[in-house]
């Protein structure tokens, strides 16, 4: 019993090509072709834009992503940046892989988390990760596809990769119709899935087989993978070396270890390498073409419009080469738009399908949400500025350099003795928020992004805690919240998305409309009593999101 609960996870397989029909085989390939035609257009494009110096991958997700019970050097971001750079240093780029991804002491979950996407990771990502395993219960389709949607809403239209932290061959989630629908539905936007043990059990080792004589490789602590005893960087430290030992962990608990992580790191590696390849091998198909075809054409759409390059050849401080030639193509093309043929496999973002699961007023709608996220870490910039503060102080916990790395790595880094290595473990993320006690903190006032607003969605979150939503914001007599000067009403707010966040507005209508200018403000009325025991004045107010749509 105990060896069964902590195995892989069987699945009826739905999505399985050896038991297609004909017809069915063709819609799976068709599939797969959207999806591969989606990223090889994002290298391209990148490659050949004179204005991008780098390639972007942001990731959002929970203690997985961030890599906590390891050194944050031993995340598969990390290890994806690394192993990937040298690729896009060729083609003059640099690479980077943003982790966003947050423990969850906070309170944060995938629910809230997708609304802040442009804030969490830069908005300008080329590919977005998503990888929530172990918080997705109950309908997490809907998540996914708010970010799928609201990711084609971006400027580079970022496709979503969603990274298990388990699974098993051909099975991960392959028993969820659910998933089944999205993947289908999502292929043209590049929407794919990769999961870790998915992708051991391809390469053939009887993992069942040994678990029948008692052998869990995917077991807690357990070293070795069935086809290496450490990671590439592992092999290259002495025998006896402590961390050599260590990095050929598979799964720390529910956590990969850094031989898990590197299996997720090489599925992405070698996928997008592969398109890099392909990329080229059409541009120069092009090239050598005896039609001469202009090179640009294939991936950008010509317009009398250019964008603004001035004199020095720089867009909003972002140049890549000094090469004026390329510059003045750039002048020629719209660079956020594709060419006519790849919108054919490629669908504009105004032609999403109707959403599947995701209610239409949120997820129907021509820009992504606006969020202000004051936990750490954030990539993109803040999308509900502040116009007051008042006395109201910004918080951001300060965590030491072994917080949430992991009792194995912690001993052995301590006994480094060596602060470079402290800081390569030492993890990004840490709980924040805006906080005020009392009356005498005044006004907090954010301007709400009224030209954006076309829901009408408005939702805060509380730090810290899963379930601090109802108790600091709704039953809490001390904090009101007001639109414009006036007073919202809470006995219409509820909880939402998750529980530690309360939505003030659900959306517009006859009693609430987009008004020019919309000012949130949020008031603390508790009086400081000086009579009142230290432990038994009323908390206070932390404001960890803030969120408009």
């Amino acid at each position: 019993k105990n060896r069964k609960k902590k195995g892989a996870k069987e699945g009826k397989v739905l999505v399985d090509p050896d038991g297609m029909d004909e017809d069915e085989l063709a819609l799976h390939h068709q599939r797969r072709k959207q999806r591969t035609t989606k990223l090889v257009t994002t290298v391209a494009r990148a490659l050949l834009n004179p204005l991008q110096d780098k390639f972007v991958i942001g990731t959002i997700g929970s203690s997985v992503a961030a890599g906590h019970d390891n050194c944050h050097y031993d995340s598969y971001e990390s290890q994806l940046e690394r192993t990937l750079f040298p690729v896009f240093a060729a083609g003059s780029m640099s690479l980077v892989v943003q982790n966003a991804g947050e423990g969850g002491g906070c309170g944060d979950d995938h629910k809230n988390q997708v609304f802040c996407v442009t804030h969490d990771v830069s908005p300008d990502v080329d590919i977005i990760h998503y990888s929530w395993t172990y918080f997705e219960k109950g309908t997490p389709e809907v998540q996914r596809e708010q970010l799928i949607r609201w990711a084609q809403m971006m400027p580079r239209r970022p496709m979503v990769h969603h990274l298990v932290a388990r699974g098993k061959s051909n099975t991960c989630e392959g028993d969820n119709a659910a998933n089944v629908e999205l993947d289908g539905r999502y292929a043209p936007y590049g929407y794919n899935a990769f999961c870790i043990q998915t992708g051991l059990y391809a390469g053939g080792h009887d993992y069942d087989g040994e678990l029948e004589e008692g052998i869990n490789r995917f077991g807690w602590q357990f070293q070795g993978d069935g086809y290496h005893n450490t990671t590439r960087y592992g092999e290259l430290l002495d025998d006896g070396d402590p961390r050599k030992e260590s990095l050929g962990t598979v799964y720390r608990n529910w956590h990969p270890g850094p031989l898990g992580f590197q299996i997720a790191s090489d599925a992405f590696s070698y996928v997008y390498a592969t398109a890099v390849l392909k990329a080229l091998e059409l541009m120069e198909r092009d090239i050598m073409s005896p039609d001469k075809p202009d090179i640009w054409d294939r991936w950008f759409l010509r317009t009398d419009y250019p964008p603004e390059v001035g004199d020095d050849g720089k867009e909003g401080g972002a140049r890549r080469r000094d090469d004026g030639l390329l510059r003045r193509r750039a002048q020629q093309f719209d660079l956020s738009r594709s060419h006519d043929w790849l919108e054919e496999h490629i669908p504009p973002a105004s032609d999403l399908p109707p959403p599947l699961f995701c209610d239409p007023l949120y997820c129907t709608v021509p820009h992504p949400p606006s969020c202000t996220n004051y936990e750490e870490p954030t990539f993109g910039e803040a999308g509900i500025p502040v116009q007051s503060m008042g006395g109201w102080k910004e918080m951001v916990d300060e965590n030491k350099w072994s917080n949430m790395v992991g009792k194995v790595d912690t001993k052995i880094i301590k006994a480094m003795h060596d602060p470079q290595w402290e800081r390569r473990c030492k993890h990004l993320d840490a709980c924040g928020g805006v906080y005020a006690q009392f009356n005498t903190a005044g006004q907090l006032v954010y301007e709400l992004p009224a030209s954006r607003m076309t829901a009408g969605l408005v939702f805060v979150c509380g730090c810290c805690g899963k379930n601090v939503g109802q108790s600091m914001f709704l039953d809490n007599d001390g904090v009101v919240f007001r639109l414009n000067g006036r007073v919202l009403d809470k006995a219409d707010m509820d909880v939402y998305p998750t529980r530690k966040c309360v939505r003030l507005l659900k959306g517009f209508g006859w009693d609430y409309v987009r008004e020019d200018t919309m000012h949130l403000t949020v008031e603390i009325t508790d009086v400081d009593d000086p009579d009142v025991a230290y432990e038994d004045k009323p908390a206070g107010v932390k404001i960890s999101h803030i969120v408009a749509l």
